[in-house]
């Protein structure tokens, strides 16, 4: 069976096709069984909500993956959490998607700890250390309808599905991001890769020239969550939404 981070990632990619292809009954029928196990729900946000989770310091970010590990360890030995996950993993089945670093790494703190995985876990501690102590805030100049496919499940947590669904994006952005779903996993890095240089020395030669404080922070720090960026039909999305904005 899959690890809940790779679960995670699968979810998100079939839900963002059902979502591109306009199919409301497989977003439904994917979200009805997620919400169906109240600890894997409980396991899926704090995933997610670990995406954007800022501490100043390290000391506060060790202290914070301290009290979490005992906690996902013993989440994740739950019997019930296992057999819900290796359903689902099975009904979602053979999806390709990239592999997401933070939940590489949160898979690894989740395990039982043991005498052969104590350095995994030590290396992934340290990269999510990074992760936490990185702001990651998101510029307003470059804000768009649909940042994160996170978004539609937290919407449809909250009974807005509808809404969100006939309102977040108009038929062009649908179409456009209907185009990356079903692009070659070797032209999304190739065009990725191209379009990654682009932004970011676009926002380069526009920090050469701004004077404003405010907005010289907003671009550094779009600047740098560009130049992050690995290869994925999301982040390509991003970026193209991005560029657009500049």
């Amino acid at each position: 069976m899959n690890k809940f981070g790779t679960i995670k990632s699968k979810i998100l990619q079939k839900l963002t096709e059902a979502y591109a292809n306009g199919d409301k009954v497989k977003i439904k029928e994917i979200l009805t069984s997620i919400t169906k196990d109240a600890d894997f729900k409980s396991m899926y946000m704090f995933y997610e909500d670990m995406e954007n989770k800022y501490f100043e310091n390290k000391e506060d970010a060790k202290l914070f993956l301290e009290e979490i590990s005992p906690m996902l360890e013993s989440k994740t030995s739950l019997n019930q959490l296992n057999k819900f996950c290796k359903s689902l993993d099975k009904k979602l089945g053979d999806v390709t998607i990239v592999e997401n670093e933070l939940y590489s790494n949160l898979d690894i703190l989740s395990d039982p700890t043991q005498l052969k995985n104590v350095d995994k876990k030590i290396l992934a501690k340290t990269k999510l250390i990074e992760h936490l102590t990185t702001k990651k805030e998101i510029p307003e100049l470059v804000e768009t309808k649909f940042s994160s496919n996170e978004n539609l499940l937290h919407a449809v947590l909250a009974n807005n599905f509808n809404v969100l669904y006939d309102n977040t994006l108009n038929e062009k952005e649908k179409k456009q991001l209907t185009e990356i779903l079903s692009i070659s996993d070797e032209d999304l890095k190739i065009n990725f890769n191209i379009l990654q240089e682009e932004v970011t020395e676009k926002i380069s030669d526009i920090l050469k020239e701004e004077k404003n404080t405010e907005l010289l922070e907003k671009l550094s720090t779009a600047h740098s969550e560009a130049e992050r960026m690995k290869p994925s039909k999301l982040n390509y999305y991003k970026l193209q939404m991005l560029k657009s904005g500049l």
